[in-house]
């Protein structure tokens, strides 16, 4: 081993970690990106444009909930639906029960959306007559968020009896109705995803009631059906799942399938890949099955192949370097080849125009100064003695980065772990100004004290957007692959990560080989870029610097003329993709504004970009 302070070396030959414009993709994907939208994206205009909103009609939601003495779970189903609605880019308002009394708000303000109630004691609930003559009279949709097993509405919603709630609480989930949304109801969740508290529902449901979920277990207790009323339909949903982040997908998706219309999408995808390059060197690591050393199976088979995935697919890599894998806590900090750089010849051949490197650490120690002792077990890392000595850490990989790699300092951070404290944070961004993004871990509780992020601005620094993962590994179950499809579903985002030597872990791997990895992330790759075309390969930053134009902008949809819906977006700084329920959708076509980019029969989904503030779609005479 060989150490020395600051070497000028050849790190700089993995500045760019990328993969080549895709040349094997499927029809009907090549048709949509000819002009290699894909691969290099339109983000802006030259200049942004504008338009005014007409004070009229639209499609707008009201949220609806009891804010006194109730559960828990009513708030944080209030905010979870409310973050759902705004990452859709869907106008809404929440009022409690108390304020609609006051304010008896007119429910034909949203009629072209939906009316959600959140709350187990729905006997409070004032004006329910107008409640159920909106949807009866007017056509709106009704939809109850949580389970009540009194509500004076329950017979409206098709409850016929009293229902109790299940002394066991059912577990798991299906779909007893497929065609919701692509990959998410095609999807069954197990009972370590979901345990719910819900109604018996006896003696039964009404015979109209057309059930949509119910519990995967024998008990098969309905989760979600619906009813027509009238002119309108109702939504129950027989569970406090809701308050989930994984369910936002679900709640935007069957609310637009039952009453139609439309919703925005961000329409990116990232593929990351942490520890990079990982620590491979000239021995056999424990777990080490392929009958090679880790770096022969990083020359020979890993690079190889994710680049072939990358060609084949037309995705991007976003890449997190770490400069050294010690557990130095304290300065001086210096370099020390160990053997990962063995592999920077190997990345040479993997360095193409269009990826992203980003930063991952001076080493491979979160930016924390305490654990708790849950923490210390899970990790295993030693904490900073002070902020000074993370602030000299992150200076001398500042330093490394300027004088080895050679090119732009990095604009995107990955937390080691995906663990960060708050004083962490801010030494980080005292080192590095220059970033605009933080990729740690999507909406988590945050239990093992993980990062927990949403697709927001920071709070403490605006300057970082997040672009926090939602997935991770190469081999996906089905309550991991409701995650993926579920933020689809609900942002369009596809933000997805693993780590090179996940193989030789028996509780990453899933007791696989390489190749069964490496064909099932193929197939996971393959079957987002079949199934959402729409979806362009972006790098962390690249997402970030779409997703503040994507909250910068304000959208209306109007559907208020049959065949018909126009939509409103200002100020419109790039292309916006719009998502649009329709029963048919080879039946609809561009009028002015945008153009469509794909279209999905079996769902009734269209995707369109919009190019200018106002888009008109129309079914074609």
């Amino acid at each position: 081993m060989r150490k020395r302070k600051l070497p000028l070396f050849r790190i700089a030959i993995y500045t760019v970690l990328l993969t080549v414009v895709a040349v094997t993709v499927p029809p009907r994907v090549q048709e949509w990106v000819a002009d290699d939208r894909r691969f290099e994206p339109l983000l802006t205009f030259d200049e942004v444009k504008r338009t005014e909103f007409p004070d009229a009609p639209h499609q707008r939601y009201l949220i609806l909930y009891h804010e006194r003495g109730d559960i828990p779970e009513v708030l944080a189903t209030v905010d979870n639906l409310s973050m759902a609605l705004r990452y859709a880019k869907l106008p809404y308002d929440v009022m409690s029960f108390a304020e609609y009394k006051k304010l008896n708000t007119p429910l034909a303000r949203y009629q072209q959306g939906a009316v959600v109630i959140v709350g187990e004691r729905q006997e409070e609930l004032p004006h329910q007559d107008l409640l159920q003559k909106y949807v009866t009279e007017q056509g709106g949709l009704l939809i109850n968020a949580l389970r009540s097993p009194r509500s004076p509405l329950n017979p409206f919603f098709g409850i016929e009896g009293t229902p109790k709630f299940a002394v066991q609480p059912p577990i798991g989930l299906h779909w007893a109705e497929t065609n919701i949304y692509p990959g998410l109801s095609e999807v069954t969740l197990s009972g370590d995803k979901l345990t719910s508290s819900s109604l018996t529902l006896q003696p039964a449901l009404e015979d109209d009631a057309v059930v949509w979920a119910e519990s995967d277990d024998e008990g098969s207790v309905p989760y979600l059906w619906v009813i027509e009323r009238g002119a309108g339909k109702v939504i129950y949903w027989n569970t406090t799942a809701l308050q989930e982040t994984p369910m936002r997908g679900a709640f935007i998706q069957t609310m637009l399938k039952a009453q139609g219309g439309a919703k925005a999408s961000v329409g990116a995808q990232v593929w990351f890949i942490d520890d990079f390059p990982s620590p491979a060197y000239g021995l056999v690591s424990p777990g080490n099955t392929t009958g090679m050393s880790d770096y022969m199976f990083r020359l020979k088979r890993w690079d190889p192949d994710m680049q072939e995935i990358a060609k084949k697919y037309g995705i991007r890599y976003s890449a997190g370097v770490i400069f050294m894998y010690n557990d130095q806590v304290k300065g001086p900090f210096e370099y020390v080849e160990n053997g990962q750089e063995n592999l920077f010849d190997l990345e040479v051949e993997l360095v193409k125009s269009g990826g992203e490197l980003g930063l991952h650490g001076y080493n491979h120690l979160s930016l924390r100064k305490s654990y708790t002792d849950y923490e210390k077990q899970l990790y295993g890392y030693k904490p900073w003695p002070s902020e000074q000595e993370m602030l000299a850490a992150l200076l001398t990989a500042r330093k490394l980065w300027q004088q080895e790699i050679k090119a732009p300092l990095p604009t995107m951070y990955i937390p080691p772990s995906n663990v960060l404290s708050r004083e962490g944070k801010m030494q980080l961004y005292n080192a590095f100004p220059e970033l605009k993004t933080i990729s740690a871990l999507y909406a988590t509780p945050g239990k093992g004290g993980e990062f927990s992020q949403e697709f927001l601005a920071d709070p403490d620094i605006p300057q970082i957007m997040g672009t926090p993962r939602v997935t991770y590994g190469y081999s996906l179950t089905d309550d991991e692959k409701f995650d993926l499809y579920s933020a689809i579903a609900n942002l369009g985002i596809v933000s997805h990560f693993n780590h090179p030597d996940d193989v030789f872990h028996g509780d990453r791997n899933k007791g696989k080989t390489w190749l069964e990895l490496r064909d099932d992330y193929a197939k996971l790759v393959g079957d987002v870029n079949s199934r959402f075309q729409w979806l362009q390969p972006l790098t962390a930053t690249e997402l970030s610097d779409k997703l503040r134009m994507y909250h910068a902008t304000q959208v209306q949809f109007d559907r208020s003329e049959q065949d018909r819906l126009t939509a409103y977006l200002s100020p419109l700084q790039g292309p916006m993709v719009l998502e649009v329920h329709v029963n048919d959708p080879f039946a609809w076509q561009a009028v002015s504004g945008g153009e469509i980019l794909a279209r999905n029969e079996e769902y009734g989904l269209l995707w369109v970009e919009a190019t200018e503030p106002k888009l008109v779609l129309e079914v074609a005479k």
